[in-house]
This record gives structure tokens, C-alpha cells and sequence, in this order.
């Protein structure tokens, strides 16, 4: 029988995202399977569809529960997959109930665009070209405080290869020649024809890690500039059946210009391979309080003297060419330090707005605290001393001046100190800010807490001034308690 007071948190973290270019929509990257053994023995794994598993316009997230998994054959849990940006903040989550049968997955085709993680939101989601993603899982209606921290890496790594064969005497060729290419991962075994015409290329793999080949291959004239001829990609699927051949057919311009391709009767063959592997490092308990190292903390001490010279430019305005007002206070800043972390300032300045040209920006919305805590993280990078009203405050003047980390940083933070008579407040700000993530977390929340939601008087309040998104909530509470039945796979 599974513990229902532990819960299971595993991050995966995958590096160099940006070479994942060699997948298909509907091909996952996997992660190593981890085991809870608290929860029956169940083995699990995540997958992740970068280019898309249904929709090559969303990243793809689920939930695997492994074919040789223990347990019941049928197993119910709750389970949380999330985003995560830098130190850990939640940039997207969704939360869903399933019960899983040996080798059945479940998640999301659609759990965040691939846009905004790739090109516009690129810094947040890919910080050093880094994917941080996370599972937590559990049994019971409301989830465990303390969990068993699991984390695994994969690294993406794409590798080149090159050589050239010259062929002497090529005019002359008699019978076919054969020429091989190897290394530690692959195998390449070449045949030229006689008659020039064609190459036919066979590559083995010596390396499940390989995902991804391609060969290019040029005729180098005498001038030294290349004419491809041909190319040929192949991926996991291929490889998996041991030796991959195929034929490349040279062009006719080759024979007809022997003067230009085969100077002093050479003929020089060039070949580009490029390959793709991916590494899985294991998957661990991690203890969080021993992780830093030494590297760690002279990066922290040289990013703290950083911080702490930012500090003093803001709090002593020297240098500053732009103000913001608010109704009771000026605040000095400078314009290429805000149009650096605001999408917005950095439009307002860059094209002639009357605020480029009158050196100041009045803000009548927001008070001065809020202004302040923002001022202080854009120079910063941190916030100080905040309470659930403040960050809420700050998390509208992150949205309305796009200061996209910002935001990610205050939701957490509301969150994480969420209380039954606070959910009601931030429900609202989510729905307010048409913030999907945040809204869908808080649903979840109240849901799982709705004996005591639902009985406080900040839940009566809310029903009368609200009527709409305490609708919407019930109507997620009746389809959530709708429990799937197993299958190999669904997605919203």
C-alpha cells in the first residue's frame, strides 16, 4: 500500500536544448526512470516533446509509468509536471490525476509554446541553454509537505566529423575502390564505382547514444570551393537496425568538366558527418543543503559584489537620465539599465514616445513601495522583506512593465504561502492578469483545500463579487472527479 504522507520530486535537468533541432514532432526525449519505492515500487520516466507531440507549435509534457514497473497492475496518482526557470522558480505548471497501467503514459500536448520557450522567453525557460523540468507525485487528496528529491541530467551533444579521400588516377579506374572512416562512435564504409557515377555509403553505430546522423558529402575543385552532391539523414530509428546504407549519385557536370574536378587526374571527395548524442547521468536523491560547491560559492561571492555595486548606482541615482513618479516621489534611474530588463521601458525609449523626449515617466497606478521593490530588483536582481499583499502588488507592476523573471519570481512566491483565506485574492490577480498558470495552480489549490475554502467567509465574498470564477471552479472540481480509466495515451 502506498505511504500517503511522502511524495516523490524529480528534476530533470537537460542540456544544450538548442541541439535538439534533429527531432521530429512526436519524438520524446526521455529521462532515466526513477523508482518510489514508497509508493507501491512504482518505476516511472518524463517525457518531453520539444518539437511537438501532436502540435509542432507546443512542447509536450508526460508522464511514463515504466512497462516493468512494479506494483498494481492499476495505479492511481496525483502528479504535478512543471517548468522550472533559474534557482528553481515555476515558470509553468499543471497539475492532473490519473491512474496509470504498466507502460501508459499521460500529460500534456500542449503544456507551454514552443515559441515562448525557445525564442521569446528564451532566457527565463533556457538559462546557459539549460531545461529545467520537474514531476512531483503523490497519493492523497492533498499533497505531502515533504518529499524524496530525486535528480537526473541528460545532455544533448552534437559532434562533427570530417575527412577527405582523394582518389589518384581517377580518370583511369578500372574497378570499384573502397575507402573507411572510424572512430570511437561510428563506423563509415565507402564504395566508389568505376564509372564514377555514384558513392554508396554504409554507416554502424557503436553507440546507443547516437540519435542523429547526417552526411554531407562535396567534390572539391581546383579551386579549392565544394559542390555537394548529395545527403542523407538518419535518425534513432534507422541506426537501431544495425548497418544503415545508402547511394549517392554524383552529378554529370562532374565527367564533363574533368579539367575543373579532377585536377592532375585527382579526384577529392569531402565529407561532413554531423552526430547527436544523448547522455543520461543518472537519476539520484538529491540533498538540496549539500549541493553547492566550490565553484558555486565563488560565483555567488563575485555575483554578490555585482549586486551590491548595482545597489549603490540605484539608491545613489549618479549618472541617472530618467525618472519615475509616482504621485508622491521621484525616483532616479537610468534608461539603459531599465530598457535592459523591461520589455516595455525598452520600447518606451527606443522609439520617440514623450517620455524618451521629457526624461521622465509618470506611474499613477502603483504606489511607491511597489515601485521601489521593483526598481530595486531590476537593479538587483532580488527582493526584500515580502509579504502575500506586496508581492501581489509587484506581480501587476512585473506584468503591466513586462519584467518577465519578475513575474515568474512573484508567483512563486504566491505560491508558495498560499492559506485558504489568501487563494480567493490571488485567484482573482490571475484571472485579472489572463495568467493560465498561475489561475490553473490556484483552481488546484482550492480544490484540494475545499473544506476549508469553502467555508470561510472570504469564499462567500467571493461568490457574490465573482460569480464567474467560482462557476469555473466548480465546474473544475466536477470534471476532475471524473477519473480517467487507463490507456496508452491522453492528452488535453
Amino acid at each position: 500500500m502506498a505511504n500517503a504522507l511522502t511524495a516523490y520530486n524529480m528534476r530533470w535537468r537537460i542540456e544544450n536544448m538548442s541541439h535538439c533541432w534533429w527531432l521530429k514532432k512526436g519524438e520524446p526525449l526521455e529521462s532515466p526512470a526513477f523508482n518510489a519505492d514508497a509508493l507501491e515500487g512504482t518505476k516511472w520516466s518524463l517525457r518531453l516533446y520539444p518539437v511537438g507531440n501532436k502540435d509542432e507549435n507546443n512542447v509536450g509534457f508526460f508522464l511514463n509509468r515504466e512497462e516493468d514497473s512494479s506494483g498494481p497492475e492499476n495505479f492511481e496518482v496525483y502528479f504535478q509536471l512543471a517548468f522550472l526557470g533559474k534557482d528553481g522558480l515555476i515558470l509553468k505548471v499543471r497539475t492532473a490525476a490519473y491512474r496509470f497501467g504498466k507502460d501508459g503514459d499521460w500529460g500534456f500536448s500542449n503544456f507551454e509554446g514552443r515559441e515562448r520557450v525557445f525564442v521569446t522567453e528564451r532566457e527565463a525557460f533556457l538559462p546557459e541553454d539549460t531545461l529545467t523540468v520537474q514531476c512531483t507525485l503523490w497519493t492523497t487528496d492533498e499533497k505531502p509537505e515533504e518529499s524524496t528529491h530525486l535528480f537526473a541530467t541528460t545532455a544533448i551533444k552534437v559532434k562533427r566529423r570530417s575527412f577527405v579521400w582523394k582518389i589518384d588516377k581517377a580518370s583511369t579506374l578500372k574497378s570499384c575502390i573502397r575507402n573507411k572512416f572510424k572512430d570511437n562512435l561510428i563506423d563509415f564504409d565507402l564504395l566508389l564505382n568505376e564509372a564514377l557515377d555514384s558513392l554508396n555509403i554504409e554507416m554502424t553505430s557503436f553507440d546507443e547514444t547516437i540519435k542523429y546522423i547526417s552526411c554531407n558529402s562535396s567534390v572539391i575543385d581546383s579551386e579549392g570551393r565544394k559542390t555537394n552532391y548529395g545527403s542523407k539523414k538518419c535518425f534513432s530509428r534507422d541506426l537501431k537496425k544495425g548497418v544503415v546504407s545508402f547511394l549517392l549519385l554524383f552529378p554529370e557536370m562532374l565527367m564533363e568538366d574533368k579539367s575543373r574536378y579532377f585536377p592532375n587526374d585527382v579526384l577529392s571527395l569531402d565529407f561532413e558527418f554531423v552526430l547527436a548524442t544523448v547522455e543520461h547521468f543518472g537519476c539520484r536523491i538529491r540533498y538540496p543543503n549539500l549541493e553547492n560547491d566550490v565553484s558555486g560559492k565563488e560565483k555567488s561571492q563575485n555575483t554578490a559584489v555585482l549586486i551590491a555595486d548595482f545597489k549603490w548606482l540605484f539608491n545613489d541615482g549618479i549618472f541617472s537620465d530618467m525618472e519615475l513618479r509616482t504621485s508622491t516621489k521621484t525616483f532616479p534611474t537610468h534608461k539603459a539599465i531599465l530598457s535592459a530588463r523591461s520589455l516595455v521601458f525598452r520600447n518606451m525609449f527606443s522609439h520617440d514616445m514623450r517620455e524618451k523626449n521629457c526624461g521622465y515617466v509618470d506611474i499613477t497606478d502603483f504606489e511607491d513601495d511597489t515601485i521601489d521593490r521593483m526598481l530595486q530588483y531590476i537593479y538587483t536582481d532580488s527582493m526584500e522583506n515580502l509579504q502575500f499583499e506586496s508581492a501581489s502588488k509587484l506581480y501587476a507592476a512585473a506584468d503591466k512593465y513586462q519584467i518577465l523573471s519578475l513575474k515568474s519570481m512573484c508567483s512563486s512566491f504566491l505560491k508558495e504561502n498560499l492559506c485558504p483565506t489568501n487563494a480567493c485574492d490571488a485567484l482573482v490577480l490571475a484571472d485579472l492578469h489572463n495568467d493560465d498558470d498561475l489561475k490553473s495552480f490556484l483552481q488546484d489549490y482550492i480544490l484540494r483545500q475545499r473544506k476549508q475554502v469553502f467555508c470561510s467567509q472570504e469564499w462567500k465574498d467571493f461568490m457574490s463579487t465573482h460569480p464567474k470564477l467560482s462557476t469555473d471552479l466548480m465546474y473544475r472540481k466536477i470534471t476532475n472527479n471524473k477519473m480517467c480509466l487507463p490507456r496508452k495515451r491522453k492528452s488535453e
